[in-house]
């Protein structure tokens, strides 16, 4: 091919060019630390030609959530500004319009929140070469807000026994630090603990050990504590008191048994004045008529005279029936 036929497509090569440029997005600080509370910028610059489909858009990740996942913040497009995020009332550009190749924008007020990664993203068709977006990483410093204790375990005597220590908020991680209240030192033979986990082993209890703990929580930036108190008991005590309330509960359950026999048999005995079919002697005789009054006399005399030899009474008691009958 010979020049002559080679400077047309030069030609063209050039006009293209100049029509289609590049966008180069530029992060100076992969990464910034903030504390909490405080005011912060983040950076982005760019180069291209501004036109009218310019865009300039900001994305939020928060914590170790992946940049591609990141939810928009900051949108701009044709002259208005748009602040979709829950960061809006605390973040503004630093230049406004973003138009003059300067994306930064600012957040007030840091919270541990705003932790995370931020994407600033440049847009300006035709110019699809180049580098069109960059990311960074915020750190929010912050103390530690608050911190718990517990005890994990029965203070016996002759046990082992320990006490956990955790917190609430803190960037960096806090470490951990005990005190034995009321002694000269910090901690006493026995005692084992780990600034990492939080934690503080009690070995061999006595009741030298019982007391009051205090756990301390603490970061460059601030620290948190909490009390946890302990009793250390016997085994014989702690035997003793199981054994008692068991007693106790043997002995109510007993209790209750017999009210309750108690109850149920007075139900089932018979009303002792019930005279059943006993015959009572003073009994009255029904009333006799005439024919079987007279009978009944005749009857009873002579009952009465055979009778005499054997007993004199007998005519008074059979006279005294017979008068109770005809009243």
């Amino acid at each position: 091919m010979t020049q002559k036929s080679l400077l047309p497509l030069l030609i063209c090569l050039t006009s293209w060019s100049g029509l289609a440029g590049a966008v180069d997005v530029t992060i100076p600080e992969k990464a910034v630390v903030g504390k909490v509370g405080s005011s912060l910028v983040l950076p982005c610059t760019y180069s291209t030609s501004v036109g009218s489909d310019f865009v300039l858009e900001w994305k939020f990740a928060p914590g170790n959530t992946p940049p591609s996942n990141g939810r928009q913040i900051y949108y701009y497009f044709n002259g208005v500004s748009y602040k979709p995020g829950p960061q809006a009332d605390r973040l503004h550009v630093l230049q406004d319009p973003p138009t003059a190749g300067v994306a930064s924008i600012s957040l007030s007020d840091l919270r541990p929140s705003d932790n995370g990664s931020y994407a600033c993203e440049v847009n300006n068709p035709p110019d699809f070469s180049g580098t069109g977006s960059g990311i960074l990483l915020l750190t929010v410093l912050a103390p530690p807000s608050s911190a718990s204790c517990q005890k994990n375990g029965n203070p016996i005597t002759g046990t082992d026994l320990t006490l956990q220590c955790s917190s609430s908020g803190g960037n960096p991680t806090p470490i951990f630090s005990w005190t034995f209240m009321g002694s000269k030192t910090p901690l006493l033979p026995g005692m084992m603990e780990n600034q990492r986990t939080g934690s503080l082993l009690l070995t061999n209890l006595s009741q030298a050990l019982s007391g009051s703990y205090r756990c301390t929580a603490s970061n460059e930036l601030g620290q948190a504590t909490c009390d946890i108190s302990i009793s250390v008991t016997s085994g014989v005590d702690a035997g003793a008191v199981a054994g008692a309330v068991v007693g106790v509960l043997l002995a109510l359950l007993l209790i209750g048994i017999a009210v309750y026999f108690l109850y149920y048999r007075k139900r089932k005995v018979p009303n002792a004045d019930y005279p059943g079919n006993d015959i009572r002697e003073d009994a009255t005789s029904p009333r006799l008529t005439g024919d079987q009054s007279g009978a009944s006399g005749a009857s009873g005399a002579s009952g009465a005279s055979g009778a005499s030899g054997t007993d004199s009474s007998a005519p008074h008691a059979a006279r005294e029936r017979r008068e109770n009958a005809v009243i």
